[in-house]
């Protein structure tokens, strides 16, 4: 069942208090591993708030790129995660360069 506690609210309306709490107008809000995992929340901003507003979610390559980028240092290794991100950037620089030969 969906309620208010249970929906997701976009975080760029909240202030990050701690890694797990976020505090709203309507009071804190519990972390949420899987709607709201506190590696794409780092900084108030929901790291899927910023890809769809940026128009990014239309593209996989680059969606994955900030993705990677915001997370690196917070879910596994910054190394790791850079790279990552690194590779979807990469993928996405021989497609264009492939579409202008």
């Amino acid at each position: 069942m969906i309620t208010e506690e249970t929906t997701v609210k976009p975080l760029w309306k909240y202030k990050q208090v701690e890694d797990t709490i976020m505090v709203g107008s309507s009071g804190p809000i519990k972390h949420d591993p899987i709607n709201s995992p506190s590696h794409y929340t780092h900084g108030g901003v929901e790291t899927i708030d910023y890809i769809e507003a940026k128009g990014l979610d239309k593209d996989f390559c680059l969606a994955n790129v900030i993705k990677y980028v915001s997370r690196a240092g917070y879910k596994i290794s910054k190394l790791e995660d850079l790279k990552k991100a690194q590779y979807y950037l990469n993928r996405r620089i021989k497609i264009l360069e492939a579409s202008e030969e």
